[in-house]
């Protein structure tokens, strides 16, 4: 069992309705999984959380995010490796994450709505959500990753 399961069953009654969350946000809907695992990846890339770095690059990998664009994570804006659409979705779980509501201007959200439903924009929103989530308590308990 992950180290983070482990620690959060200390508290019983949130790990019991924390994985059903979890895998409805990751697991369901339409949002295609690649770009779940890129605003996964970008968040935790701007939390610094080691833990779902680690947790989440081989399921981004067979996901088809490429080695080459995981690295290229902080300056994607100026990167080859990103496509516009894959710039949208980078650009906005970078703004969710950096500071909330006040951070989310209209080009944000504008360029999102060019290449997503407004049903994907929500799930992409829970998957940021979910990212800042487990990034902070991994980071705010100082679990230590135990994957890969």
């Amino acid at each position: 069992m992950p180290d983070f399961y482990g620690v959060m069953a200390h508290h019983p009654a949130a790990l019991k309705s924390f994985l059903p969350l979890y895998a409805s946000v990751m697991n369901e809907g339409t949002l295609e999984r690649r770009y779940k695992e890129l605003a996964y990846l970008k968040t935790s890339h701007l939390n610094g959380c080691e833990y779902c770095m680690r947790a989440h690059t081989p399921g981004a990998k067979r996901a088809g995010v490429t080695a080459e664009q995981i690295e290229a994570l902080t300056f994607y804006e100026r990167s080859p490796h990103f496509d516009e659409k894959d710039k949208a979705v980078l650009l906005y779980a970078e703004r969710m994450t950096r500071a909330a509501g006040a951070g989310l201007r209209d080009m944000a959200v504008g360029e999102l709505k060019r290449h997503f439903t407004e049903d994907q924009i929500v799930e992409l929103a829970l998957v940021t959500c979910m990212a800042n989530f487990t990034n902070r308590f991994n980071n705010g308990l100082r679990i230590q990753p135990d994957l890969g």
